[in-house]
């Protein structure tokens, strides 16, 4: 994704944000806290690496995070770690990651039990490849003959929607949706440990799903839930 796909994707955001904005009802006034469980997968688009190993396509993510907003402005942390394997002519590849987000968000549409944000943050996330030898058994980490690792850490801007309903209580489900585009753009991996590189550049942006589940918590005192309404009123 260059810099034109990222302005086209931004205006996107803003339009959605300026046609939902009728379709608001009356803010909750109140300091919320959210947290919650995320699981989903992200596309791996390491190109130029595939060209001399054979990779998976996808990861599947777990994590965990919490929100805080008020009004319409919505600040999120997360984190959550990637996984995926190949087994594939005679080499096994694991790919594993840990990322680490924090983004802001404004609530087009805020109801109690709708909220549609687009969102805007930073995404930082340590790569590691392993490969070895399918028929090697033992720790890869200690025998460089029979394998080898290539890790490298990014960080990314992450832009997206964040959508979230009420299913029950206050009891939460959602969705975030985006993409991570890599302010480093063609970055190379080292190999076998830090400072050592291993002459292979990869482009390390990249699109992500990721379904919540968690609770609400309301942080300020003397409010109660207008059941009829839908919505939290001092």
């Amino acid at each position: 994704m260059n810099k034109k796909h990222i302005i086209i994707a931004v205006i996107a955001i803003l339009f959605i944000g300026f046609t939902a904005s009728s379709q608001t009802d009356r803010r909750a006034k109140v300091f919320q806290m959210s947290m919650f469980a995320n699981i989903g997968i992200k596309t791996l688009n390491f190109e130029n690496l595939e060209k001399h190993i054979s990779l998976p396509k996808t990861a599947f993510n777990l994590g965990a995070g919490a929100y805080w907003s008020y009004k319409r402005i919505l600040w999120s942390s997360d984190f959550y770690y990637s996984q995926a394997k190949l087994d594939e002519n005679g080499t096994l590849t694991e790919y594993n990651a840990f990322t680490n987000t924090f983004y802001i968000s404004y609530k087009v549409i805020d109801t109690y039990k709708l909220t549609l944000a687009p969102l805007v943050g930073m995404a930082m996330t340590t790569n590691k490849i392993s490969v070895y030898d399918n028929s090697f058994t033992g720790s890869i980490l200690n025998n460089d003959k029979n394998s080898y690792m290539l890790k490298h850490h990014d960080n990314a801007l992450r832009i997206g929607l964040n959508f979230e309903a009420i299913v029950y209580l206050h009891n939460s489900i959602g969705v975030v949706l985006g993409y991570d585009y890599s302010l480093k753009e063609d970055a190379e991996w080292e190999v076998n440990g830090p400072g050592t590189n291993a002459g292979i550049s990869d482009n390390f942006s990249g699109f992500f799903i990721n379904i919540t589940i968690g609770g609400r918590l309301f942080l300020t005192k003397g409010m109660k839930e207008d059941t009829k309404n839908s919505i939290i009123e001092e």
